[in-house]
């Protein structure tokens, strides 16, 4: 099999995802659908070759089917250029690889079809902005946009730490440092408490893994500096609950204070096959504020969800998005019930719309 011709045709094809496995086929990720590529099973010797051809010098040291069990996560630029996010794993006792395209252009917010207020968000230069989501659901590609527009507009100092990198930025108002955990680094917080000590004025940090991270993160944020990271969950709410619980019950207070001092916003993702079946974001937006604080401060968070729905400052839920995607048909009746917090209420609205437009 010729890797790097296939590697191309997936970007030819606007696959967003490359599949390989020893014993099958290769397959591309097209919307939300996995597609077989025309060609043969990939041998064993293949699948192990492919992957040992593509890992960075210093996981290459390593017994790669050792590693492989804890998970082989790193960044591969193809002959062409194009860069994909690579996450290596044993199946069945063989190898097998994930390749996700990384679009070499960063994509503004405005193409991502993300609601203005993002851009707010963005250009704050100050306190500490999550993207929440589940895996796979944009939140590398909406953190790239945001420190885009920064890096265009704001002569600044931005520092960013990931574990790969993804997106490369060349410095063009801001000056801009990439460090990626591996190769650059050995921990997200070893090299965030480094770049405190480099003048940064916007820090990204590409997860909240551990519990010190967190602490130097919410530090960084309370003393100025403008402060980007991911959380692994569905909502605002969901994403404090889960920060709140990897902390000791003795320091929940001092941590509800931080948080309601610092949090400028929290961004949740869902994404969504619109009806030209490219995938579009769903986002629930609930931005930082005197009443933001008091209700983490007073610990009632389920409340948020409730406040969100507003619509103060751009804040908004992700079925008041869904459903301005349904009336803008943007996207289809069973893609907005599928993606509904609350499809009874989603429901009541997309009627709602057909009786206001005069079908049905």
């Amino acid at each position: 099999m010729d890797f790097e011709r296939l590697l191309s045709k997936a970007i030819e094809t606007g696959a967003s995802d490359v599949h390989l496995q020893a014993d099958s086929p290769p397959m591309f990720r097209l919307g939300n659908n996995i597609r077989l590529v025309e060609g043969p099973p990939l041998s064993e010797a293949e699948m192990e070759a492919i992957v040992k051809s593509i890992v960075p010098r210093h996981m290459a040291d390593d017994d790669l089917a050792t590693s492989a069990l804890r998970g082989l996560d790193f960044s591969y630029a193809s002959s062409s250029g194009t860069r994909f996010r690579c996450s290596g794993f044993r199946t069945r006792g063989r190898f097998g690889i994930t390749m996700r395209v990384i679009r070499t252009v960063v994509p503004s917010i405005e193409a991502l079809k993300l609601p203005k207020v993002i851009r707010d968000i963005a250009l704050a230069r100050r306190g500490l902005t999550l993207v929440t989501g589940t895996t796979g659901s944009g939140k590398s590609t909406t953190l790239a946009a945001m420190i885009d527009l920064i890096n265009e507009n704001y002569r600044t100092k931005i520092i960013t730490i990931e574990d790969p990198i993804e997106y490369v930025h060349p410095c063009k108002k801001a000056l801009v440092s990439q460090i990626e955990v591996g190769s650059d680094t050995s921990s997200f917080d070893q090299a965030l408490r480094q770049a405190l000590r480099q003048d940064p004025d916007v820090i990204l940090v590409g997860e909240l893994r551990d519990v010190e991270t967190l602490r130097t993160v919410l530090r960084a944020a309370d003393t100025g500096h403008q402060v980007f990271s991911t959380v692994h969950s569905a909502n605002a709410a969901q994403t404090i609950e889960r920060i709140i619980a990897m902390f000791p019950s003795n320091e929940h207070k001092l941590l509800l204070a931080q948080l309601a001092n610092s949090i400028e916003a929290i961004i949740s993702q869902r994404l969504i096959t619109g009806r030209d079946e490219k995938r579009r974001p769903a986002v629930e937006v609930l931005r930082g504020g005197p009443v933001t604080a008091r209700y983490i401060l007073e610990g009632k968070i389920a409340e948020l969800a409730n406040y969100l729905q507003m619509g103060e400052a751009g804040m908004q839920s992700f079925d008041q998005h869904i459903l301005g995607m349904y009336q803008a048909e943007e996207i289809s009746g069973t893609e907005a019930m599928r993606f509904a917090t609350n499809p009874e209420a989603m429901g009541m609205g997309m009627r709602g719309i057909k009786r206001t437009a005069g079908i049905g």
